[in-house]
């Protein structure tokens, strides 16, 4: 049976704003961010980590495509290309990128 779609970050925080009295919901909101945080983690990571030889090889490299395909890591790529986008008025002294 496969998985359910990954959940959003806007997705996490529906949930919560539905259930803000449950401390089940709560705990488990927090574990679901710890996680989140360890394949964030991996990802920052990734670039160093060498690719196995043999038949761990194509289980790496599934891996690494379920890893950039996890909305956190696409939900982090997004904001720091928009936090790195050329700004609307340049200030003084500032030559454009």
């Amino acid at each position: 049976m496969p998985f359910k779609a990954p959940l959003t970050h806007a997705d996490l925080r529906f949930i919560r704003e539905r259930q803000p009295w449950n401390p089940d919901v709560i705990s488990l909101l927090w574990e679901v961010k710890r996680l989140r945080s360890i394949l964030l983690r991996a990802y920052q990571l990734s670039g160093d980590f060498k690719r196995p030889a043999g038949i761990t090889g194509e289980l790496y490299d599934d891996f690494m495509k379920d890893l950039r395909g996890e909305p956190c890591v696409l939900e982090r790529d997004d904001m720091t290309s928009t936090l790195i986008e050329t700004p609307d008025k340049l200030r003084k002294g500032m030559a454009p990128r």
